[in-house]
């Protein structure tokens, strides 16, 4: 018997209450994560279907152990947390992995190379590399960005039908960094496109300005476990630029595939 097992038979009802207790306050932690500024109580409440008073008590908890901070503007994500993305980043072997691949990938197209992995709904940066010409804004490591734009439809285009479901009835209106508004049809048949070709090509869709390709990092049983990108300012790469680097991304794909199995 286990450990879990025998914690279980000595006191379940304690133990489904710790659980949805734990299940709450990384509840709250996510709602906190999806805003860059402060959110207010009611916003956290109501982001996650907790009481405010339940709310309050787990916002009170994080923030005696530095995972939330909060000031007369809200609550925000507290420095724990970074040291928490600090030891991931130095102990995560398929991120490690991934930075020569992506050091080689941007020294050949001179183009910001990236890995994504999905979580949930969201897609989150693991590593990157700068190219010759830096993107305007900032990726940083850890950042969440939608299933629906971009890269992210790399990693949607091989969903399963019930996920893609969830992705659609929890996006709400989706629309383009240029503020065009796609619809789930139209989503659908972009996604059709990028599994027949295997890869995508973007230009101003998750940010004006930039362009870029992506490609699907595939697991040992086929699986799409990641998304391999190439990205740049759109004013210096054009869409046939980008096109001619996809076979040199796919090779990246392959190499971040075999390097993830090796450390799996």
């Amino acid at each position: 018997m286990s450990e879990a097992e025998a914690i279980s038979l000595e006191s379940p009802g304690k133990g489904v209450s710790n659980m949805r207790s734990l299940e709450r306050a990384m509840d709250v932690l996510d709602a906190l994560a999806k805003h860059e500024g402060p959110v207010r109580l009611a916003d956290v409440a109501r982001a996650t279907g907790l009481h405010r008073a339940t709310a309050l008590r787990i916002l009170t908890t994080l923030q005696k152990r530095d995972y939330v901070t909060s000031d007369a503007g809200g609550y925000r994500i507290g420095v724990a947390v970074l040291a928490a993305a600090h030891a991931f980043l130095v102990s995560d072997s398929v991120s490690r992995a991934a930075t020569p691949v992506l050091q080689e990938l941007a020294a050949t197209t001179g183009l910001t190379a990236s890995y994504h992995v999905r979580s949930g709904m969201e897609r989150i940066v693991v590593a990157r590399v700068e190219g010759t010409y830096p993107l305007r804004y900032q990726l940083p490591i850890g950042r969440r960005l939608p299933l629906y734009l971009g890269a992210g439809k790399v990693l949607a285009a091989w969903m399963t039908e019930a996920d893609l479901e969830e992705l659609i009835s929890t996006a709400g209106t989706m629309r383009s960094a240029e503020g065009l508004v796609i619809t789930p049809e139209a989503l659908r048949g972009q996604l059709a496109l990028i599994r027949t070709r295997g890869y995508n090509i973007t230009v101003n869709e998750r940010a004006v300005g930039t362009s870029g390709a992506s490609a699907p990092v595939h697991g040992s049983d086929g699986d799409v476990v990641g998304v391999a990108t190439l990205s740049g300012p759109s004013e210096r790469h054009s869409i046939d630029e980008l096109e001619a680097w996809v076979p040199e991304l796919r090779r990246a794909a392959g190499a971040l595939a075999a390097a993830q199995a090796r450390v799996l």
